[in-house]
């Protein structure tokens, strides 16, 4: 069966199309558009009507696409921005025109399709799954039964909140950084369990594969599996840093419109392996969007 899967996301809008037998999956297609729904959710408390519009055409951009490549069966969620709008009924109620209906998924269920999608991805155990977003940030793992936990810390969140220079200050990063630290430190305290073997997945951590490996043209099969030390994560994040923002849309693996924000993302990743204390994350091209897949369409979760 064809099927896809839509994850409407704070930063970006993602389209999955996979032929699924079985417990088998081939990918199709795997695209991203990026759209900044969240653009102000912080602030206001609403999505701003430019980026639904924004968003809206993405969405069926992507329905086109799965329409064309004969999609069977298509699930949608939304995760961090979508769930903290006020008006976000009015959202989904625009987007059922479009003849889908779209989940809002709270922070647990974002967390376990992250998990699953790295898993089935990566295929290691005893892992800790970490998703940094545009508006959240998820940690899963197995002890037991699997741990899941959502922070209101993602890459666009921090920019707005922090950010308001360019290049960013070393006290603008200082800020961030112990403002992450304050967030996750109860909870890092409190689970002396979770494992310091780290995958990671979204645009962030994705990015900074392809960064790392200089890549004029993004490559999903040398982006997934590649490993990040953390001191290469600095060195990138130095920099950056050191580069206005136009500069930094010059740099190889780093798509222009992701040059605003993705400082604040590099800094969550850097901040979250030295609480850690890990030397090291793995970064895995499957995600939540093959995570829903499994749990929607192969349903053994």
């Amino acid at each position: 069966m064809r099927c896809s899967v839509i994850d409407i996301g704070t930063n970006s809008v993602r389209h999955l199309v996979c032929d699924v037998d079985g417990k088998e999956i081939k990918h199709i297609k795997k695209d991203v558009k990026v759209t900044r729904l969240g653009d102000s959710v912080s602030k206001s408390g609403k999505l701003a009507s430019d980026a639904i519009e924004r968003t809206a055409s993405a969405i069926q951009a992507f329905l086109d696409d799965a329409e064309n490549l004969k999609v069977q069966d298509i699930y949608a969620f939304a995760t961090s921005a979508v769930r903290d709008a006020k008006n976000a009924d009015s959202f989904i109620n625009e987007l059922s025109k479009f003849g889908i209906n779209v989940d809002i998924i709270d922070g647990e269920t974002e967390s376990l399709y992250g998990y699953i999608g790295a898993s089935y991805g990566i295929k290691r155990e005893s892992v800790l799954v970490l998703d940094v977003g545009g508006g959240s940030t998820e940690f899963s793992y197995l002890n037991g039964n699997l741990v899941k936990k959502s922070f209101d810390i993602g890459a666009l969140r921090l920019t707005e909140k922090f950010i308001k220079n360019d290049p960013i200050k070393l006290d603008e990063y200082n800020n961030i950084s112990l403002y992450i630290t304050d967030m996750l430190t109860p909870f890092i305290s409190e689970n002396q369990e979770i494992p310091t073997d780290v995958v990671g997945i979204g645009g962030t951590i994705t990015t900074l594969a392809a960064m790392s490996q200089g890549l004029e043209i993004y490559s999903r099969e040398l982006v997934h599996g590649y490993v990040l030390s953390k001191s290469e994560i600095k060195r990138l994040l130095d920099l950056m840093m050191s580069l206005s923002l136009n500069e930094r849309r010059l740099l190889n693996g780093l798509q222009p419109e992701r040059a605003d924000i993705i400082v604040a993302g590099t800094i969550i990743v850097y901040t979250i392996l030295k609480l850690l204390n890990c030397a090291s994350i793995t970064v895995s091209e499957w995600d939540n969007l093959e995570g829903a897949l499994v749990g929607k369409f192969i349903k053994c979760i």
